[in-house]
């Protein structure tokens, strides 16, 4: 009786944008709820569709609801490398720094190569401004799946454009522009960087 009580509890937690919050992460008590019962796909679905309401209208609430409910399905299924990523990317909205790096890592646990895993870390580290760590993983992500997304070429060629190492983000700027010609300033961007001769300069030529 306790216990179905307490399952019937929790759901109601679950059905409402109203989350236990302890600073920053979401807190149940594990050894009360029986997460194997609840239904790790509809829970999944509900958390996507809060983060797409808060991804249209910015609102904090949608996004600490969705934040409880990716929570909940990485205790249903720890292994789940998209639930995973999914509350380290609510962590890194909300400015949590510590847990989106501990469940960013943990899913890249799961497998190193993930390219969906290591994007939106890159994003994390790109940005806070380490680009150091940004393009060693957009660079994972490129390398394992996303060489065709516009905004994995354009990220690395700017971190190239920023480590002054203008050969490699002239590379990665023609390839995002060959993804999306409609981005004009692109192109100026190409035709800039070809105009400084960077291929004569010593950068490149030194033995």
């Amino acid at each position: 009786m306790i216990y179905k009580f307490c399952l019937i509890l929790l759901l109601l937690f679950i059905s409402v944008p109203v989350f236990s919050i302890e600073k920053g992460t979401v807190k149940y008590d594990d050894n009360v709820v029986d997460y194997s019962v609840l239904d790790a796909d509809k829970i999944v679905k509900e958390a996507d569709s809060f983060f797409e309401k808060y991804d249209s209208d910015f609102d904090k609430k949608n996004i600490t609801t969705a934040m409880a409910k990716y929570y909940i399905a990485t205790k249903i299924h720890p292994h789940d490398a998209y639930s995973t990523v999914q509350l380290a990317r609510t962590y890194d909205i909300t400015r949590r720094d510590r847990q989106a790096k501990q469940y960013f890592n943990r899913a890249l646990e799961m497998n190193k190569n993930d390219p969906y895993a290591s994007y939106y870390f890159a994003n994390f580290y790109f940005d806070r401004k380490d680009f150091k760590r940004a393009l060693k993983y957009y660079k994972r992500s490129y390398d394992n799946g996303y060489q065709g997304y516009y905004d994995v070429n354009l990220k690395i060629a700017t971190i190239y454009e920023k480590f002054a190492d203008l050969k490699n983000a002239k590379y990665y700027y023609e390839k995002a522009y060959s993804l999306n010609t409609s981005v004009s300033t692109l192109k100026d961007k190409i035709l800039e960087i070809e105009s400084l001769e960077y291929d004569k300069s010593e950068y490149y030529n030194r033995k």
